[in-house]
């Protein structure tokens, strides 16, 4: 029983640091600096973006980042975790929640939205993402709508 409450605990302690890290995540982005971001990716990341579903690499996710951050209209991408698991060896989490990136265009703010999965890997004392696959399930506020895949 001691163990069980034990491994809890431990399971406890990683799942607040998963939402701790995607808070850092979220504020990287807001703040626009992709190397931030890159820090929190595995070096086998792999992302399925969520309107054009091929995948990218570590390398790519950070390019198209500061592809986005040179974009005038772009705001931000928020992932907000809904439900967050650790496998009881302790060798990956999963996290499950919605997601929406926002653009301030010339007709109003296009808000992108949808859901996403992420998988989360132990390395050097935390944890890493080994790959996160979206979901654009809505796009509103903005003609430009028309123009997301």
């Amino acid at each position: 029983m001691l163990a069980l409450l034990f491994a809890s605990a431990i399971a406890g302690e990683d799942v607040a640091e998963i939402r701790r890290l995607r808070a850092q995540s979220n504020a990287a982005i807001a703040a626009h600096r992709p190397t931030e971001v890159r820090r929190l990716l595995a070096d086998d990341y792999t992302a399925l973006p969520g309107s054009s579903g091929r995948p990218l690499d570590a390398d790519q996710t950070e390019r198209r980042l500061a592809a986005a951050f040179a974009d005038p209209t772009f705001v931000t991408y928020v992932r907000t975790p809904g439900w967050v698991g650790v496998a009881s060896s302790g060798k990956r989490a999963a996290e499950t929640g919605a997601w929406y990136g926002l653009w301030r265009k010339p007709d109003g703010n296009m808000r992108l939205s949808g859901v996403y999965q992420a998988t989360w890997v132990p390395s050097a004392g935390s944890w890493r993402l080994l790959n996160e696959s979206f979901v654009t399930l809505r796009c509103g506020g903005s003609k430009a709508c028309g123009e997301v895949d």
